[in-house]
């Protein structure tokens, strides 16, 4: 028989309280992850609240308990994405003696990192959202393009007795231009090259730029070398 008095008095234990704090940084992962493939597909204007929740498998009430509406989720997935996808090149990498070498090896690392197929979906994404959302713009120059643009500026202080710079950053800019904005800009357009092809117009680029920016110009130097040569033919 059992003790309907101790029975009466046990106590029945129940979960409840608050969520941990990682499974609720796993929810909202989880969310973004879902809405960034979504996203990143379809686009804004293709991409429903329903289907969200649909792919991520969870209603769409804790959804909004986190976002107030598609606008808000979609910022927060763009800058989600970006954070994970371009990520911070470490300076120590790059202190080579030779400036060529220095700057061919950091816009190898930079073009590796832009043209990997989810930062080109990403790319095309903020691209087309641009006009609505200039934030966008002005976020990635400021916490991703501006970094970048001072790694190459710190490449080249170092090496400024060889060179006839006289606005680092302004030069910094315009080697970006030349190796990571058109590989960015030729990906989103998908066309496609071999990392021979990569490498050989990275090298070119760096070439083109450093004999419009050494100290001595090279093209004088060439010229005086085939004016001797000329006067000793004679």
């Amino acid at each position: 028989m059992l003790d309907t008095k101790t029975t009466g008095r046990r106590k029945i234990t129940r979960r409840g309280g608050r969520p941990k704090a990682v499974d609720v940084d796993k929810l909202n992962q989880h969310i973004l992850a879902a809405a960034g493939d979504l996203f990143m597909q379809y686009g804004f204007d293709g991409t429903s609240m329903d289907a969200v929740a649909e792919k991520a498998r969870i209603s769409k009430r804790t959804i909004y308990l986190r976002h107030s509406d598609k606008a808000e989720l979609f910022n927060t997935v763009v800058y989600d994405l970006m954070d994970r996808f371009l990520g911070p090149l470490e300076l120590n990498r790059y202190e080579i003696d030779d400036i060529g070498e220095a700057l061919l090896a950091v816009s190898r690392d930079m073009v590796a990192l832009v043209i990997r197929p989810e930062v080109l979906a990403l790319y095309r994404l903020v691209a087309f959202e641009a006009q609505r959302r200039p934030d966008f713009g002005r976020w990635i120059t400021d916490v991703r393009r501006r970094p970048a643009v001072q790694l190459v500026a710190t490449i080249l202080r170092r090496h400024l007795d060889e060179l006839r710079l006289t606005d680092v950053e302004s030069a910094a800019e315009q080697f970006m231009s030349l190796t990571v904005d058109i590989a960015a800009r030729l990906g989103a357009f998908g066309t496609k090259m071999t990392l021979r092809q990569i490498d050989g117009r990275l090298k070119a680029a760096v070439d083109l730029f450093l004999n419009g920016a050494y100290l001595h110009d090279l093209r004088q130097v060439t010229s005086s070398h085939h004016s001797r040569v000329a006067v000793a033919a004679t």
